[in-house]
C-alpha cells in the first residue's frame, strides 16, 4: 500500500461518520459500486489521477453513480476526494466502507463469527472451495451458492458482504478474501483480529479464556477466528496483525527438523 493510500484509508472513517444512518441498502449499493467501477478502467483511472482536482474527481463519481442513493454516491464522492495510489486501493476503500456500513446496520448480530463459520465449511470441502473459488461457473452461480449454503443461518448483513466478494474476487483466494473480511469486520467493531489455527475445534469456553489472556496481554480488545487444519498436529498457532506465535507440533517438528540438520 502506497503512502498516499495510507493517509486516504482515514477518508473512509470520515465519510461514515457524515451518514450515520447508513443502512444496509447503502451497503449493498457501495458493493455494486464498487463493481461498476472496476468494470470501467477509464473511469477508475480518471478517480485516481492525482493531476485531477479533488472536486473534479468528486463530481465524477456522483456524476457516473447518479443511479445510486445519497449516502452511498456521498461516500463514494469523499472517497474520490482522497489520493490514491492505485485504482485496486480505490475499489479496497468503497468495499471497507460497504463492509463497514452492513456491520453497523446489523446490530449486535455475530458477522465476524458467520464469516468464520462460512470459511471452515469452504475449507473442509475441496469441491465447494473450488466451485467459489475456481474459474468455472459465473459470479452470479457463486452468488446463489452463498445464498443456499447460508439462507436463514446468517445476518443480511453476512450475505451480502460475502455475496460481493464472490462477485469480485480480484485475483484472490477465497481464503484469502474471506481472512480479508473478517479483519475488516473486526476493524469495524473497533476491535483487531486474532487467527487462532488448532488441528482440531477449541470448545467455545477455552477461545473466551485465550481471548481475554491474549486481550490482556495486548491491551486491546480482539475478535478470534478459529481454523481447524489438522496439518498443524497439536498446539496451536495465532496471528495477530504482524505477529505470529507459533506452538503448533508441526512447527516444532520443523525446528527439530532444521537443528538436526
Amino acid at each position: 500500500m502506497g503512502s498516499a493510500t495510507s493517509q486516504a484509508r482515514a477518508g473512509i472513517d470520515e465519510a461514515l461518520r457524515a451518514q450515520p444512518f447508513a443502512g444496509l441498502d447503502d451497503a449493498r449499493e457501495l458493493f455494486r459500486a464498487s463493481r461498476a467501477l472496476e468494470r470501467s478502467s477509464q473511469v477508475l483511472s480518471s478517480l485516481t489521477d492525482a493531476t485531477a482536482t479533488p472536486d473534479s474527481r468528486a463530481a465524477l463519481a456522483e456524476r457516473v453513480l447518479g443511479q445510486l442513493g445519497a449516502p452511498a454516491k456521498a461516500v463514494v464522492a469523499h472517497l474520490a476526494r482522497q489520493r490514491w495510489s492505485s485504482a485496486d486501493d480505490i475499489l479496497a476503500a468503497i468495499d471497507s466502507a460497504g463492509i463497514r456500513v452492513a456491520v453497523r446496520s446489523a446490530g449486535g448480530a455475530d458477522v465476524a463469527g458467520e464469516i468464520a463459520s462460512f470459511q471452515r465449511i469452504v475449507g473442509s470441502d475441496p469441491e465447494l472451495e473450488l466451485a467459489m473459488g475456481g474459474l468455472r461457473g459465473t459470479a452470479d452461480d457463486k452468488a446463489r451458492l452463498v445464498e443456499r449454503l447460508l439462507a436463514g443461518r446468517s445476518n443480511d448483513a453476512t450475505l451480502a458482504i460475502l455475496d460481493h466478494l464472490v462477485r469480485t474476487p480480484r485475483g484472490r483466494r477465497i481464503g484469502q478474501l474471506l481472512r480479508g473480511a473478517a479483519a475488516e469486520v473486526a476493524a469495524a467493531a473497533g476491535d483487531s483480529l486474532a487467527t487462532v489455527t488448532t488441528a482440531r475445534a477449541i470448545p467455545a469456553d477455552q477461545l473466551d479464556r485465550l481471548r481475554a489472556g491474549l486481550e490482556r496481554q495486548y491491551g486491546r480488545s480482539l475478535q478470534l477466528q478459529q481454523i481447524v487444519d489438522p496439518a498443524v498436529l497439536g498446539g496451536l498457532r495465532v496471528s495477530i496483525g504482524d505477529d505470529i506465535i507459533d506452538g503448533t507440533v508441526r512447527s516444532k517438528f520443523t525446528d527439530l527438523r532444521l537443528k538436526l540438520g
